[in-house]
């Protein structure tokens, strides 16, 4: 609690001083960041180990470390700030104090997670302002990414994408002429029984196609509206690959059942998250293609 005080303080304090010197700010941002990795190295060693353990967090081993990068590309904002440092920032921290007290009681990473939100905006804000906290907030809010799905929802975000692919991927198998029988989530092929369970509802392939997206909109797109199309692309193209990556396996199991499970079955689906992310970036190169064209033409 007294180093949750000490962040306050040293927020409270930052408040840029155009007399002020290279050094001293850097010392205060140095400060702060030690002081959160204090406060919050519990939650980050939780989460890291949750990303490294868990098959539905591929994208939180990105997402730090994209974060860090763009966060690092816009560090002049907080090195040479425009604008003074807000008192809000100590709303902000008090709230990730709060958070993290919950988070102890509860011993809860979540609300942990939440709190090293509230408290690294608190100190983009005591450090440079809004304008500070509005130029960082894309890379503040890919930290999203770290968190898990709750449990609550988890179940009622797969169960509906199960039953939509297994239908899909039974039309599918009838189109290239297999004879298929479907049962719930169940294909009934004449060679073997393929079960779409919760790991294969494609929830893993729209969590990583979404993160992917994202950052290739803010890395090769300037317009918000279409930063927010390829972003939305992802969810039809990660239900598209998850269709052809069940087909792949039944029709792999016809020809070489090894590739339906382990190593090789995560390369087939791995193989489908790239050949979406693929897709989508071809529609975006020709959509821009498009637009320039038309631009070019006279009127």
């Amino acid at each position: 609690m007294n180093t949750i005080i000490s962040v306050s303080s040293v927020v409270r304090n930052t408040e840029p001083d155009t007399r002020s010197t290279a050094g001293p700010i850097r010392a205060r941002i140095l400060a702060l960041a030690i002081l959160l990795v204090i406060i919050y190295l519990p939650m980050m060693v939780q989460t890291g180990k949750l990303i490294v353990s868990s098959d539905d967090m591929a994208q939180g081993f990105f997402a730090p470390l994209l974060a860090a990068y763009i966060a690092w590309n816009d560090r002049s904002v907080l090195t040479r700030p425009d604008s003074k440092g807000s008192y809000w920032s100590l709303a902000f921290v008090l709230t990730g104090a709060f958070l993290g007290i919950a988070a102890t009681l509860a011993n809860s990473t979540t609300f942990a997670r939440f709190g090293f939100q509230f408290s690294l905006a608190g100190c983009f804000l005591g450090l440079g302002g809004w304008i500070a906290l509005k130029r960082l907030m894309f890379p503040l809010a890919l930290l999203f990414f770290t968190f898990p799905v709750p449990d609550v929802l988890y179940a009622q975000i797969t169960q509906p994408l199960q039953l939509l692919a297994t239908s899909l991927a039974e039309g599918a198998f009838e189109l290239m002429g297999y004879s298929v029988y479907r049962e719930g989530n169940i294909l009934q092929l004449t060679h073997m029984k393929l079960s779409v369970v919760e790991a294969c509802s494609g929830l893993r392939s729209l969590m990583a196609l979404f993160f992917f997206c994202l950052i290739y909109a803010y890395f090769f797109e300037t317009r918000f509206w279409r930063r927010l199309l390829i972003a939305a692309a992802a969810i039809p193209s990660a239900i598209v690959v998850n269709v052809l990556r069940i087909t792949a396996t039944g029709v792999l199991g016809k020809y070489h059942p090894e590739w339906t499970e382990g190593t090789r079955h995560e390369i087939v689906g791995w193989t489908a998250v790239t050949l979406g992310f693929l897709a989508v970036l071809f529609l975006h190169r020709q959509f821009a293609g498009s637009g320039q064209r038309l631009q070019a033409c006279p009127s």
